[in-house]
């Protein structure tokens, strides 16, 4: 079964988001405090996937602004991520690869969040053999 948000969960992440477009000094530290806390639950990227590729109702600015905070909590945090947050992430993104708005394509594409999903699963999958290889075996 495809995950699906909690919707009071996703009414507080889009609120969140909404306010991290404020030029309000004081309330752009609020919303930094609050991604920290959030950062803490693997749960909130299946949110901020769910923004970017599913929830066509939101504006694009704020749909976009939930795939670049998604992207630096991959870069950050992806070899914490559970498998399955893992997994969905990586599907929704091939999945929705060509969407309609050039906007959130970029966002999924060519801003880096799909790099940076590939980088970082080639990553956790080359370095274990990278360090095999670099361990200076004298057979």
């Amino acid at each position: 079964m495809e995950w699906q948000p909690d919707e009071q969960g996703l009414q507080q992440v889009l609120q969140l988001l909404k306010d991290s477009q404020s030029p309000d000094t004081a309330t752009q530290r609020a919303v930094q405090e609050k991604l920290e806390q959030l950062n803490q639950f693997p749960d909130f990227n299946n949110y901020l996937i769910f923004v970017l590729t599913s929830l066509k109702s939101e504006d694009e600015p704020t749909r976009s602004l939930s795939g670049l905070i998604l992207k630096n909590n991959v870069k950050a945090h992806y070899q914490n991520f559970p498998t399955n947050v893992a997994d969905f992430i990586k599907r929704e993104c091939l999945n929705n690869i060509g969407d309609p708005s050039p906007l959130i394509r970029a966002t999924i594409g060519r801003s880096s969040l799909f790099v940076s999903l590939s980088q970082v699963t080639c990553y956790s999958m080359c370095e274990p053999v990278h360090h095999r290889s670099s361990s200076g075996s004298d057979g």
